[in-house]
């Protein structure tokens, strides 16, 4: 109870630090999206540094602003899942269905972030083949990883089911 009570202050710490920062990245994005003058300020995401000047680079970087909102939205739903951990809700609809939702959401945010990544390497002449972890990699595989979580809950709640009617 110690180590989820541990994650859940990290969670907690990370979410109101970005609930601070949020109205000034809002402010910051509104600044590239509607500014015909690109900023003095480099912008790099994913190890990509875009220049948001044309039409295209600002509906890439919309895309990645959408990328990043489901992450946010992805954490909220993960601090709801710890929450009901601390209740001792385990084998509840409810926790499966937010582990879908949260893998789901991962996923999205995941090709939503990725596409526009290759998008942004294919106009600068830029495409190069590297084998390892990327943040495209990394995003789909751990989206993957709670909808299989969500799967093995839905089964531990059958069999805790079973269980409770046999008494």
């Amino acid at each position: 109870m110690r180590k989820l009570n541990f994650l859940k202050g990290i969670v907690d710490f990370v979410w109101i630090t970005m609930l601070i920062t949020i109205p000034f990245l809002l402010f910051f994005v509104g600044m590239v999206l509607f500014s015909n003058e690109p900023l003095d300020i480099p912008i790099e995401i994913n190890g990509t540094t875009l220049e948001v000047v044309d039409f295209k680079s600002k509906l890439i970087f919309v895309f990645l602003i959408i990328s990043v909102s489901l992450i946010i939205y992805g954490l909220f739903l993960f601090r709801k899942l710890l929450r009901l951990f601390q209740l001792r809700v385990i084998f509840d609809s409810e926790i499966v269905m937010l582990l879908k939702r949260i893998g789901f959401v991962i996923i999205l945010s995941a090709f939503l972030g990725g596409i526009p990544n290759f998008i942004s390497e294919l106009l600068n002449n830029n495409i190069s083949l590297s084998l390892g972890l990327n943040p495209f990699v990394l995003l789909f595989s751990l989206g993957l990883f709670f909808l299989v979580l969500s799967e093995v809950f839905v089964i531990a709640k059958h069999l805790k089911e079973e269980n409770d009617l046999t008494f």
